[in-house]
Protein backbone atom coordinates (compact mmCIF):
# COMPACT_ATOMS: atom_id res chain seq x y z
CA UNK A 1 0.00 0.00 0.00
CA UNK A 2 1.22 3.20 -0.69
CA UNK A 3 1.79 6.16 1.78
CA UNK A 4 -1.06 8.25 1.65
CA UNK A 5 -0.96 12.04 4.14
CA UNK A 6 -4.53 12.45 3.71
CA UNK A 7 -6.21 15.83 3.61
CA UNK A 8 -5.39 16.44 0.19
CA UNK A 9 -6.35 15.38 -3.52
CA UNK A 10 -4.46 14.94 -6.66
CA UNK A 11 -7.41 15.80 -8.82
CA UNK A 12 -7.79 18.64 -10.36
CA UNK A 13 -11.65 19.89 -10.56
CA UNK A 14 -12.64 21.52 -13.84
CA UNK A 15 -15.58 23.09 -15.61
CA UNK A 16 -16.45 25.03 -18.52
CA UNK A 17 -16.61 28.85 -18.81
CA UNK A 18 -17.77 30.82 -21.96
CA UNK A 19 -16.94 27.60 -24.16
CA UNK A 20 -13.55 27.00 -22.29
CA UNK A 21 -12.17 24.41 -19.97
CA UNK A 22 -11.87 26.24 -16.74
CA UNK A 23 -9.67 25.83 -14.23
CA UNK A 24 -9.69 27.94 -10.91
CA UNK A 25 -6.32 29.69 -9.91
CA UNK A 26 -5.20 31.95 -7.31
CA UNK A 27 -4.41 35.51 -8.45
CA UNK A 28 -1.11 36.33 -10.28
CA UNK A 29 -1.33 32.73 -11.66
CA UNK A 30 0.47 33.21 -15.23
CA UNK A 31 -2.33 33.33 -18.06
CA UNK A 32 -5.05 33.94 -15.92
CA UNK A 33 -8.02 36.59 -16.53
CA UNK A 34 -10.62 37.86 -13.54
CA UNK A 35 -13.69 36.28 -13.73
CA UNK A 36 -16.99 38.22 -11.54
CA UNK A 37 -20.26 36.51 -10.75
CA UNK A 38 -23.53 38.20 -12.10
CA UNK A 39 -24.38 40.01 -9.19
CA UNK A 40 -20.63 41.21 -8.52
CA UNK A 41 -20.20 39.99 -5.25
CA UNK A 42 -17.32 36.95 -6.04
CA UNK A 43 -14.40 37.62 -7.82
CA UNK A 44 -12.23 34.30 -8.62
CA UNK A 45 -9.32 33.56 -11.18
CA UNK A 46 -9.43 31.19 -14.11
CA UNK A 47 -6.84 29.78 -16.82
CA UNK A 48 -9.06 28.64 -19.59
CA UNK A 49 -7.85 25.46 -21.87
CA UNK A 50 -9.99 24.52 -25.52
CA UNK A 51 -10.06 21.21 -24.64
CA UNK A 52 -9.32 18.07 -22.23
CA UNK A 53 -8.00 14.51 -23.11
CA UNK A 54 -7.40 11.21 -21.71
CA UNK A 55 -9.14 7.79 -20.73
CA UNK A 56 -12.94 7.87 -18.61
CA UNK A 57 -12.52 6.29 -15.33
CA UNK A 58 -15.87 7.43 -13.84
CA UNK A 59 -18.90 9.40 -14.41
CA UNK A 60 -21.23 10.21 -11.81
CA UNK A 61 -24.38 12.32 -11.31
CA UNK A 62 -23.68 15.24 -8.54
CA UNK A 63 -26.41 16.19 -6.74
CA UNK A 64 -27.02 19.81 -5.20
CA UNK A 65 -28.30 19.63 -2.07
CA UNK A 66 -27.75 23.79 -1.96
CA UNK A 67 -29.80 24.27 -4.77
CA UNK A 68 -27.66 25.10 -7.74
CA UNK A 69 -28.40 22.79 -9.97
CA UNK A 70 -27.17 19.20 -10.08
CA UNK A 71 -23.70 18.23 -12.42
CA UNK A 72 -22.85 15.81 -14.66
CA UNK A 73 -19.19 14.88 -13.84
CA UNK A 74 -16.81 13.06 -15.84
CA UNK A 75 -13.04 11.71 -14.66
CA UNK A 76 -10.39 11.35 -17.00
CA UNK A 77 -6.90 10.20 -16.79
CA UNK A 78 -3.79 11.26 -18.74
CA UNK A 79 -0.68 9.24 -17.79
CA UNK A 80 -1.39 9.33 -14.27
CA UNK A 81 -2.99 12.74 -13.82
CA UNK A 82 -6.88 13.14 -12.96
CA UNK A 83 -9.43 15.51 -13.88
CA UNK A 84 -12.82 15.90 -12.88
CA UNK A 85 -14.91 18.28 -15.46
CA UNK A 86 -17.98 19.15 -14.48
CA UNK A 87 -20.90 20.66 -16.20
CA UNK A 88 -24.81 21.01 -15.46
CA UNK A 89 -26.63 18.04 -15.46
CA UNK A 90 -29.24 19.77 -18.07
CA UNK A 91 -27.55 22.06 -20.25
CA UNK A 92 -26.39 21.46 -24.20
CA UNK A 93 -22.97 20.74 -22.73
CA UNK A 94 -24.37 17.50 -20.73
CA UNK A 95 -26.33 16.68 -24.09
CA UNK A 96 -23.35 16.92 -26.14
CA UNK A 97 -22.12 13.89 -23.71
CA UNK A 98 -24.90 11.92 -23.16
CA UNK A 99 -25.90 12.03 -27.25
CA UNK A 100 -22.55 10.54 -27.44
CA UNK A 101 -22.33 7.57 -24.94
CA UNK A 102 -23.43 4.88 -27.61
CA UNK A 103 -20.54 5.90 -29.74
CA UNK A 104 -17.61 5.84 -26.69
CA UNK A 105 -15.16 3.59 -26.66
CA UNK A 106 -14.17 3.38 -23.14
CA UNK A 107 -11.24 2.01 -23.95
CA UNK A 108 -9.66 4.78 -26.00
CA UNK A 109 -8.37 8.28 -25.38
CA UNK A 110 -10.95 10.91 -26.10
CA UNK A 111 -11.38 14.22 -26.12
CA UNK A 112 -13.46 16.98 -24.79
CA UNK A 113 -14.12 20.04 -26.80
CA UNK A 114 -16.40 22.47 -25.35
CA UNK A 115 -18.05 25.10 -27.82
CA UNK A 116 -19.61 28.88 -27.31
CA UNK A 117 -21.11 31.33 -29.78
CA UNK A 118 -23.47 34.40 -29.89
CA UNK A 119 -26.27 33.65 -32.53
CA UNK A 120 -28.78 35.76 -32.82
CA UNK A 121 -28.25 37.80 -29.62
CA UNK A 122 -28.42 34.16 -27.47
CA UNK A 123 -25.72 31.77 -26.57
CA UNK A 124 -25.64 28.93 -27.97
CA UNK A 125 -23.15 25.93 -26.73
CA UNK A 126 -22.27 21.99 -27.60
CA UNK A 127 -19.75 19.34 -26.21
CA UNK A 128 -17.71 18.28 -28.51
CA UNK A 129 -16.28 14.30 -28.40
CA UNK A 130 -13.32 12.70 -29.96
CA UNK A 131 -11.41 9.97 -30.61
CA UNK A 132 -8.36 11.13 -31.86
CA UNK A 133 -8.57 13.06 -34.40
CA UNK A 134 -12.29 11.47 -35.21
CA UNK A 135 -15.16 12.94 -34.68
CA UNK A 136 -17.76 10.63 -32.24
CA UNK A 137 -20.70 10.57 -33.36
CA UNK A 138 -24.26 10.79 -31.64
CA UNK A 139 -26.04 7.83 -31.19
CA UNK A 140 -29.47 9.63 -31.13
CA UNK A 141 -30.45 12.22 -33.37
CA UNK A 142 -33.07 14.39 -34.13
CA UNK A 143 -33.63 12.09 -38.02
CA UNK A 144 -32.92 9.29 -35.88
CA UNK A 145 -34.10 9.48 -32.44
CA UNK A 146 -34.71 5.66 -31.56
CA UNK A 147 -36.17 5.39 -28.80
CA UNK A 148 -34.83 9.04 -27.02
CA UNK A 149 -38.53 10.43 -25.34
CA UNK A 150 -39.28 13.70 -27.66
CA UNK A 151 -39.09 17.21 -25.48
CA UNK A 152 -41.96 18.87 -24.66
CA UNK A 153 -43.46 22.16 -24.05
CA UNK A 154 -45.16 23.19 -21.04
CA UNK A 155 -46.12 26.38 -19.41
CA UNK A 156 -44.59 27.26 -16.54
CA UNK A 157 -45.53 30.73 -14.80
CA UNK A 158 -47.52 31.56 -18.38
CA UNK A 159 -44.41 31.04 -20.19
CA UNK A 160 -44.44 28.50 -22.89
CA UNK A 161 -40.87 26.68 -22.26
CA UNK A 162 -39.50 23.24 -23.36
CA UNK A 163 -39.06 20.29 -20.92
CA UNK A 164 -36.55 17.93 -21.02
CA UNK A 165 -37.48 15.62 -17.95
CA UNK A 166 -37.86 12.57 -19.67
CA UNK A 167 -35.29 13.00 -21.73
CA UNK A 168 -33.08 13.42 -18.68
CA UNK A 169 -34.42 10.56 -17.01
CA UNK A 170 -33.54 7.83 -20.55
CA UNK A 171 -30.27 9.91 -20.60
CA UNK A 172 -29.61 9.26 -16.88
CA UNK A 173 -30.82 5.07 -17.04
CA UNK A 174 -28.33 4.63 -20.03
CA UNK A 175 -25.72 5.80 -18.23
CA UNK A 176 -26.14 4.08 -14.92
CA UNK A 177 -27.10 0.93 -16.69
CA UNK A 178 -24.67 0.46 -19.50
CA UNK A 179 -22.32 3.05 -19.68
CA UNK A 180 -21.05 3.63 -16.45
CA UNK A 181 -20.56 -0.42 -16.00
CA UNK A 182 -18.60 -0.27 -19.84
CA UNK A 183 -16.38 2.16 -18.13
CA UNK A 184 -15.50 0.49 -15.13
CA UNK A 185 -14.65 -3.21 -16.61
CA UNK A 186 -12.51 -0.68 -18.46
CA UNK A 187 -11.11 1.32 -15.66
CA UNK A 188 -10.22 -2.46 -13.90
CA UNK A 189 -8.36 -4.07 -16.52
CA UNK A 190 -6.27 -0.80 -16.97
CA UNK A 191 -5.71 -0.78 -13.37
CA UNK A 192 -4.37 -4.42 -13.02
CA UNK A 193 -1.92 -4.11 -16.47
CA UNK A 194 -0.88 -0.70 -14.84
CA UNK A 195 -0.13 -2.45 -11.40
CA UNK A 196 0.98 -5.99 -13.11
CA UNK A 197 4.44 -7.12 -11.88
CA UNK A 198 6.36 -7.81 -14.96
CA UNK A 199 8.10 -11.38 -16.04
CA UNK A 200 11.37 -11.91 -14.55
CA UNK A 201 13.99 -13.26 -17.19
CA UNK A 202 15.44 -16.26 -16.04
CA UNK A 203 19.32 -15.78 -17.14
CA UNK A 204 19.95 -19.52 -17.69
CA UNK A 205 16.83 -19.60 -20.07
CA UNK A 206 18.04 -20.45 -23.47
CA UNK A 207 15.13 -20.57 -24.78
CA UNK A 208 14.62 -24.22 -25.48
CA UNK A 209 11.45 -25.78 -24.71
CA UNK A 210 12.95 -28.53 -22.38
Amino acid sequence: MGLNQGGSSNRTYLSISDGKIAKRVPEGTAGSIKCNSKDGTKVWYEQRFASLSGYITDVFKRVSEQGYGDQLCVVLNDNGEEYQIQMPWSSRYSSGFFLSMPNIDAGKEITLTPWSKEIDGKTRTMLYLRHGQEDIKWGWTKDNPGNMPEMKQIKVKGQVVWDDSERQEFFEKHLNDIFIPQIKAVSSVKKLDSYATPPVEDPDDDGLPF
